[in-house]
């Protein structure tokens, strides 16, 4: 009664004070006003008509009245199994303005001792046990289980449970070889992606308090098996999990069934799609369950009874048409929907095939973990420089193998990067203020790290290259000496005539000679050239002098003369 007092009161403010509706929405002409969240109301109709019309369209029966009073019951039994702080405390997370918990070191790692000790006590026969021993690693990484003692307000004891049901799905779901690998767009096959391209989950952006608002359309979902649906579903909300930000400020769901959105299948899959929610370590800050007809409340019970009592006290249900429920969660501070047919929301989400080409839908923003490609520069993104470091680590190893091992190791990289909890984005936008991130496919992954490896060989190739022809000298003063030998093309003096005269007269001489004899070979030309006064120099890299070259760097040249010359000569062949 409150509830439809305080609405009539602001529906007539909306209907008949333009000024405030705009507020809402900016589009108004003479002929009609456009409400707050897209429905149409005209200007000659009175309130007492839009009253009157509102009254009849919620009108209850007795039945529904009875139904009603059962949630209404099970929600006030919900906040009656709560003290006055934790009611409030609930209250200020469904509203955003509560306080987080601040993650001090101690305190972490206190929570993790604390959940390893009860994961001890009933792991056994789990598939958390298999995971396990699969691959110690990825189930204790100190990341994974923060992400879960984040989804449970800090209880280790609620951690270690969920994190059982979490493995036990993803076995069931995905299969006991992806138990240990991050599921990823490729994981998916054609249904589920199908399924998850009806947009029946949508991201909606961010609240006022800055929080992941999700909706789910009931009347858009659509699936070849129930099995699709909730694979899906567990790629898109551990999608979200990706964001640290999400993790530590959770997120707010809307389950939408107002008019041409309820539900077609009959609540086929309820249960199991709550079994899926609950097994994800979601922070759920808030949940919105709109609706236009009061039977579905019956529906909205039986999920309450199954739910912990703390998340029932952040639980709201709207009942009314899309303009009622819609100003309903604008008081909560999430904005308005621009939908109100089933033509116009798929057109918002992007057409029948547009939800699932890519996975931006998922993506919020970028984690430090994460490997972005933006268009047409470099990041500086942690996970970036993860990327070049393994790169680094194992390009020769890449270069060495075949065909097979190379596309081993490029494999390895990428569940590396999984591992470390990073995705592969890319940016589709244009605007570099402001990015539109969505994850590579697999392949283009691959594609570039190869291309990473081959890099990295060029880049050994030139640095060794400036290396060897670094100038290892003194800078000389004044011009060249006559007799100096100048290093480099188009360089002739008389000094590097007699060089040339002294390899072409002895260069039979040199060939037949062991290595240990051609170093003495060359040893005694350094000095012919000495003995007449001439020096070793090679020009300055920016022509602004010359440098005298160490002896270790003459007899280095001079060896390469001989052999250079020895080549030039077998070219020729006989005269």
């Amino acid at each position: 009664q409150l509830f439809h007092e305080s609405f009539n009161n602001s529906y007539w403010i909306i209907v008949h004070h333009h000024q405030v509706m705009s507020v809402f929405d900016q589009q108004a002409n003479s002929e009609s006003t456009i409400g707050c969240f897209g429905c149409c109301v005209r200007p000659e109709d009175s309130y007492h008509d839009v009253r009157k019309q509102h009254h009849s369209q919620n009108k209850l029966s007795r039945e529904d009245e009875r139904k009603k009073k059962e949630v209404d019951a099970s929600l006030s039994e919900a906040f009656n199994g709560l003290t006055f702080e934790e009611r409030q405390r609930q209250e200020e997370v469904l509203h955003g303005v509560d306080d987080k918990i601040a993650e001090e070191a101690t305190f972490i790692n206190s929570a993790l001792q604390e959940l390893d000790n009860h994961l001890l006590r009933i792991k056994r026969g789990s598939a958390y046990e298999i995971a396990e021993r699969m691959d110690p690693e990825y189930v204790s990484a100190r990341a994974f289980r923060v992400m879960f003692l984040r989804g449970n307000e800090y209880n280790a004891k609620k951690s270690a449970s969920q994190m059982l049901r979490f493995f036990e799905m993803k076995q069931k779901l995905f299969g006991v070889e992806k138990l240990v690998k991050d599921i990823t767009l490729e994981d998916l096959d054609e249904d589920d992606r199908a399924s998850l391209n009806t947009g029946w989950l949508h991201l909606h952006g961010k609240d006022r308090s800055g929080r992941v608002v999700y909706i789910q359309f009931s009347g858009l979902r659509a699936f070849k098996d129930l099995r699709n649906e909730l694979r899906g579903k567990f790629y898109f909300f551990m999608s979200l999990l990706r964001s640290e930000e999400t993790q530590l400020k959770g997120v707010v769901g809307v389950m939408y069934s107002v008019h041409e959105f309820k539900d077609k299948t009959n609540g086929m899959g309820y249960f199991e799609n709550v079994q899926v929610s609950l097994a994800i370590p979601l922070y759920n800050a808030g949940v919105h369950t709109c609706c236009s007809d009061v039977r579905e409340y019956a529906l909205f019970n039986l999920a309450l009874k199954i739910m912990p009592a703390k998340l029932v006290a952040r639980n709201r249900i709207h009942c009314g048409s899309h303009l009622e429920c819609q100003y309903r969660l604008c008081s909560f501070g999430i904005s308005r929907l621009r939908i109100n047919t089933i033509e116009n929301v798929t057109s918002y989400l992007g057409g029948d095939n547009g939800y699932c080409k890519s996975t931006s839908s998922m993506i919020i923003e970028p984690n430090a973990n994460d490997v972005l490609y933006p268009a047409n520069r470099t990041s500086n993104n942690p996970g970036n420089h993860y990327l070049r470091t393994l790169v680094v680590e194992l390009w020769q190893v890449y270069e060495s193998g075949s065909n097979e091992s190379k596309r081993v190791i490029v494999d390895g990289i990428v569940d590396k990067v999984h591992s470390n909890g990073g995705r592969f984005l890319r940016n589709t936008s244009t605007s570099a203020v402001q990015p539109s991130w969505v994850e590579s496919p697999i392949e283009e992954v691959r594609t570039k790290i190869a291309q990473m490896c081959r890099n990295q060989k060029r880049a050994w190739k030139r640095a060794s290259s400036l290396q060897k022809n670094a100038i290892d000298g003194t800078p000389i003063t004044g011009d060249p000496r006559p007799n100096d030998v100048i290093f480099g093309k188009a360089q002739s003096t008389r000094g590097k005539q007699f060089l040339q005269h002294l390899i072409k007269e002895r260069s039979e001489e040199y060939d037949a000679l062991d290595r240990g004899m051609k170093a003495k070979l060359v040893i005694a030309v350094v000095e012919a050239i000495k003995g007449k006064g001439g020096r070793f120099l090679q020009p300055a890299p920016d022509s602004s002098g010359f440098f005298e070259v160490s002896d270790d760097k003459a007899r280095e040249r001079i060896s390469k003369s001989f052999r250079n010359y020895r080549r030039t000569a077998r070219n020729k062949g006989p005269m």
